[in-house]
């Protein structure tokens, strides 16, 4: 029983940061609130698995690094954008970017690409999709 109703608490809590996440900023220049879950620790060294370059499936390139516990998405040709940890394998950044790893980090999604620096403007809700 209370491990059910535990289920059901994280499960809130991650919904509930998922949409405090997703609202779009409505200008550039402006953030979203980065909430992760009560309780939710991300350990440096959980993010060996993400520590890679990506070809996505627009033709684009992005590398993923950390320094220490602080970790960063870059585009091919683009500065690096800090990315925060919200849950085990997924990651927004302050413009509300939000990038997915499945499969132990051999496949990622990346909702809201168009927030993250680039030279292109692209349409809203861009989503891009790649395997290392």
């Amino acid at each position: 029983m209370k491990s059910t109703v535990l289920s059901i608490a994280v499960a809130a809590a991650l919904s509930l940061a998922a949409i405090g996440v997703q609202a779009a900023p409505e200008s550039a220049g402006e953030t979203v609130q980065i909430k992760a879950p009560a309780g939710f620790r991300f350990e440096p060294q959980q993010f060996d698995d993400f520590n890679y370059a990506y070809d996505l499936d627009n033709g684009a390139s992005v590398r993923f690094s950390r320094r220490v516990a602080r970790y960063y998405a870059q585009l091919e040709g683009s500065p690096k954008v800090e990315i925060f940890p919200v849950a085990p394998n997924e990651f927004v950044t302050r413009a509300g970017a939000r990038v997915t790893f499945a499969d132990e980090g051999w496949t990622l999604s990346i909702n809201n690409y168009e927030r993250l620096p680039m030279v292109a403007k692209l349409p809203a809700n861009t989503i891009v999709m790649a395997k290392r």
